[in-house]
Order: structure tokens, then sequence, then C-alpha cells
């Protein structure tokens, strides 16, 4: 009788979650100002988790193959997975995220390439959508897609430098979740410091000429990003 009642405490009151692959992890609430944010210990790290919404676009396997010509075309061997590196920060120019979503949904461009998008698209309300895998590689900064996470905030519009608070909240928990999670991200820099991030070694672009200048997300967002993420000792490029 006294095994079996040591035995129900232990259920009621020691019950392991179990996450996929079979390793034991436990969630706690964060603390109150960064309330929806979870901690979650495993045997290996520790990953601090933003509330995700996944909102895939077509992941289809004709994207695939169109992502495997597009690597082969820009870096010289076919593949569809990427060891991340760094994070690229963007914005939209357009005023709201349905119509960004639409728009990166379609495998193709219309010269039938492998159409933009990336991995995260932050909505004006700190609103995380995830749309494709994270170590999926996507095509959304030239010379870097092949190491490289992009985040997409919704705003810019006519170039204004209008990201919000709820944005650069949501991408500091999203940038710390990416950093804690993939030990090889060590760079974050704004889609505007491409040039700059050369500097990395992480450049890399086998179509000649192939180059558009940019100004997003703007250097006021990423003194910003820096400064709330100076502790995790990520490389940022001058703003």
């Amino acid at each position: 009788m006294k095994r079996l009642l040591i035995v129900l405490f232990a259920l009621l009151f020691c019950i392991p979650v179990f996450a996929s692959g079979g390793k034991n992890t436990t969630d706690k609430e964060q603390t109150a100002d960064l309330s929806g944010v979870k901690e979650i210990s495993t045997s290996v790290r520790t990953v601090t988790a933003p509330i995700i919404i996944d909102r895939p676009v077509r992941l289809t396997e004709y994207r695939k193959r169109l992502t495997r010509e597009y690597a082969f075309r820009h870096y010289g061997e076919e593949f569809t997975e990427i060891v991340p590196q760094a994070v690229i920060v963007h914005w939209t120019e357009s005023p709201e995220a349905d119509g960004v979503y639409e728009y990166f949904y379609k495998e193709a461009r219309a010269d039938g390439t492998l159409n933009v998008c990336s991995q995260f698209l932050v909505d004006r309300d700190g609103t995380i959508f995830r749309l494709t895998p994270e170590t999926m590689l996507d095509r959304h900064a030239i010379g870097y897609n092949w190491c490289a996470i992009g985040i997409e905030n919704v705003g810019g519009v006519d170039r204004k430098e209008d990201l919000t608070p709820e944005q650069l909240q949501a991408d500091v928990l999203l940038i710390r979740y990416l950093w804690e999670k993939y030990p090889t991200v060590r760079y974050v820099w704004g889609h505007y410091q491409q040039k700059s991030a050369e500097k990395s070694g992480l450049y890399k672009e086998s179509v000649s000429g192939y180059y558009h200048a940019k100004v997003d997300p703007g250097p006021k967002f990423m003194k910003a990003l820096q400064k709330n993420l100076k502790d995790t000792g990520l490389l940022f490029f001058k703003p």
C-alpha cells in the first residue's frame, strides 16, 4: 500500500514532458515582462522560445527543385538545407502581413526561378510567423542565403523607418532563440549592411554582377537590436 502511494505521488507531481526524438524537456513560464515566452530545458542546452505561429508557404517538391536549382546557380552545388551562421533583418516595404504572405506563398517568380521568402515574418503588433523551416534555404539576401536566416518585419513603406516597439521586442526574442538553438549563429546584420557583412567571410555568389542595394530595416532599428542583444556576444556591424 505504501509503495502504491509513492507511485501515485510521483505520477501526480513529477510527470516528465517528452519532446519529439525522445528527449526529456520541461516547460516553465518566463518572467512577467516576457509573457508568452517559455524556457525549454533539454539535456543539451536551454532555449528560450517566443510564441511562434506556423504559417507555411507552399512547401512542395516543386519549391524544393527550384531551391536546388537556385543553390546550384549561385553557390555551385545543389542543396535545400542550411547551417545557420547569421540572422539578416529586413522590412517588407508594405503595410500589412497578409499581402506579404501571399507574395511569398507561391513557389516561383515570373521568370520561373525560386520565389523570394524569409523564414520568419513579424507583424506590426509583434506576432511572429514562421513561413518555412528555420534551416531551409530561402531567397532573401544575395550572397548569404546559403547560411542566413531571414526575418521580415512588416513596414518600411516609402522607406520610412517606422518599425514598432512590438516588432523590436519580437525580433530580440526571436534572434535570442535562434542564437541559443543554433550554436553556429554568430552574426546579425540589417539587409542594408550587406557590403559591410562581407567582412564576415560568409559572402558567396557565383553570378557576376548580381547585386541590389538595400536600405532595410534602417540604422535606428539595428542600433536598438544591438543594444538589446549586447549580452549574447553576437557580432553586429556598425549601424
